[in-house]
């Protein structure tokens, strides 16, 4: 049985792509100046999004610095416990009180995560709009090989990662996760220790919580950025189609990244950072994507790229700064250059040819 093929234009539909990406970034613009101005009631001085993860992590200096700015809260008042699985759980840290008021209070600073059904959200108003329906938008599973090669390649680069951080910095992992803060590690109701902790993090969170209910969020981005986006553009070839669509996808992040995301305090650097992770790694999304022809497939892999960066942050995140390690700084981006170089080599420089069917405008 012959594989259904992907189907792409003979011509780039420019209104299709300009309205796209124009409506998209609007949309996110919006949120995240929504966003921006939640944080400065948090701290008019630090960007929302790293301070308000700082305290939720129970960074004892973004703790002191909250309360330092804050004088109207009452350490007295804040909550004592939290609901646990067998009843009432005792707060027994300072840092763990602030922490759970500030999640409970600055909730809306956590909104800006909506902004990653966006990309499907505008997708699908043009499709309904321009009357170009969904047949050709790779809903389908796909082989079982595809999602074994995507899910080995984003393992075998957690790992690396892991382990170049290591050799650069010098240092071992952090397996008690004492960099983290952590202590009295609770899965399901049971007192467990950082290693089984971290363990549960990779494999259950990692590989198999972020492909349950998350994949809606991934789904989210995949359907704008590979099934309308990337497809839209493939008529200029793969290289270039990558090259815009990656561009695209990580300038989009902008807006969080200088909120603190990924690379820390106002970081204009991360911006140009994080545009060279979404090339690189959209590249093997997107061959992946047009050889599978599912969009189901690179929402799985997104899906498990965004677990298992957590598990690699844990153990070696206080080895250097977000800029220079794996997997988003330099060392993450010179790794998957050498991914990127050993699949242009297996795939015949990315060669689409054999997956594609050329519609007649």
């Amino acid at each position: 049985m012959t594989a259904k093929k992907l189907i792409v234009g003979k011509s780039v539909s420019w209104k299709r792509v300009i309205l796209y990406v124009g409506i998209t970034y609007v949309l996110t613009l919006l949120l995240c100046g929504y966003v921006y101005f939640e944080g400065k009631k948090l701290d008019p001085d630090r960007p929302a999004i790293k301070l308000f993860t700082d305290i939720i992590m129970m960074d004892k200096a973004a703790v002191a610095h909250f309360l330092e700015t804050h004088p109207e809260v009452n350490t007295e008042g804040l909550p004592k416990s939290v609901p646990g699985p067998k009843g009432q759980v005792e707060l027994q840290s300072l840092e763990e009180q602030v922490a759970v008021y500030v999640s409970q209070k600055y909730l809306p600073i956590r909104a800006f995560g909506i902004i990653m059904i966006f990309p499907a959200l505008v997708a699908v108003i043009l499709r309904l709009i321009l009357a170009d329906g969904f047949r050709n938008s790779g809903f389908r599973f796909g082989k079982g090989k595809n999602y074994l090669i995507m899910l080995s390649v984003i393992v075998l680069f957690s790992f690396l990662s892991i382990l170049l951080n290591v050799l650069i910095s010098g240092k071992s992992p952090d397996w008690y996760l004492k960099g983290m803060g952590m202590r009295e590690l609770q899965l399901l109701g049971n007192t467990v220790s950082p290693f089984i902790f971290w363990l549960f993090q990779f494999l259950i969170v990692g590989l198999v919580a972020n492909i349950t209910f998350p994949i809606i969020m991934m789904f989210g981005e995949e359907y704008g950025w590979r099934s309308y986006l990337l497809q839209n553009l493939l008529p200029l070839g793969f290289w270039k189609a990558n090259l815009i669509t990656g561009t695209v996808w990580g300038l989009w992040h902008a807006p969080v990244i200088l909120m603190g995301y990924n690379y820390g305090y106002y970081n204009v650097i991360g911006v140009f950072m994080f545009i060279a992770v979404c090339i690189l790694l959209g590249t093997f999304f997107n061959y992946m994507y047009i050889r599978g022809n599912s969009v189901i497939l690179v929402s799985a892999a997104h899906g498990w790229f965004n677990g298992l960066v957590p598990s690699v942050v844990m153990l070696t995140a206080f080895m250097g700064k977000e800029t220079l390690l794996a997997p988003l700084g330099a060392l993450g981006i010179a790794l998957m250059l050498v991914f990127s170089i050993i699949g242009y080599k297996l795939t015949n420089g990315y060669d689409i040819r054999k997956y594609i069917e050329i519609r007649e405008d």
